[in-house]
């Protein structure tokens, strides 16, 4: 379990109830994971990333592509579909400091909601993937499709997590609490990420040039921020979860205390 639940019988007063975050490094942990997954399955097995001059080569190209060590590709893409789903865990964790932390409900929701829906459809960038290194031999316009298409689903919505990105960063903005649970620098990098993933949003109108999914702002700039984001979240949460474990023990502590002097 992420959180520990206490009995009625518990020493921990009602004032001090959000703060109940044991275990919930699993979660930082279970993101590692994924990107071990990721890095191996979709950078090193199956090279899909980067997409060097993908957007604009022919269906021939393309079907080349997925022709050549077909097998690797299937296994790399099979090792990153497996992974995936271990960076929900951080979404929720997210989602319960927001909550229990900083009382902001709507925003961690939502948070949640537009993280899950981006790994939604990042699943199914690797199904269309997946589905074209099937049967390379196929025809290539088929092949075409298919890889264009995973890039579009997955790439084209970037606006899910931008509207992730947003929530994060208002809520960082808006916690006046005297201790704050984020640091500020968390906000305003969360805010530069916002401009440098929007241009995601139109790589359905080229085939080539920096707002292509291969370009720099179509590819470069939204996946970099995207990863760094990622990171920066990890360490972000991770101070995070430290310090409300810390004022649950010396919560903990005092009740303790006023029960034995009691």
């Amino acid at each position: 379990m992420l959180f520990k639940n206490y009995n009625s019988g518990d020493v921990m007063n009602k004032d001090n109830e959000k703060y109940r975050f044991q275990n919930a490094e699993y979660s930082i942990y279970s993101t590692g994971f994924f990107v071990f997954c990721v890095v191996l399955g979709v950078f090193v097995l199956a090279p899909m990333l980067p997409p060097l001059g993908q957007a604009s080569a022919s269906a021939g190209e393309i079907a080349a592509f997925y022709q050549e060590n077909n097998l690797m590709k299937k296994i790399g893409l099979s090792i990153a579909m497996f992974g995936l789903a271990f960076i929900i865990p951080l979404f929720v964790l997210m989602a319960e400091v927001m909550k229990r932390a900083m009382g902001m409900p709507i925003l961690a929701n939502v948070q949640l909601a537009s993280g899950i829906f981006g790994i939604l459809f990042t699943f199914m960038m690797l199904i269309f993937w997946g589905t074209a290194a099937f049967r390379p031999e196929r025809s290539v316009e088929i092949t075409q499709a298919l890889h264009d298409g995973g890039w579009l689903v997955a790439t084209w919505v970037g606006s899910a997590t931008l509207v992730q990105v947003m929530c994060i960063c208002i809520a960082v903005f808006k916690d006046q609490q005297a201790n704050p649970v984020f640091p500020r620098w968390f906000g305003y990098f969360c805010m530069w990420i916002i401009p440098l993933g929007a241009p995601a949003c139109v790589i359905n109108i080229f085939t080539q040039g920096p707002f292509a999914y291969d370009g720099l702002f179509g590819f470069w700039l939204p996946y970099i921020s995207l990863f760094a984001f990622f990171a920066v979240m990890m360490v972000a949460l991770w101070g995070a979860v430290k310090k409300l474990q810390g004022v649950e023990v010396s919560a903990s502590s005092k009740a303790n205390s006023s029960a034995y002097a009691s």
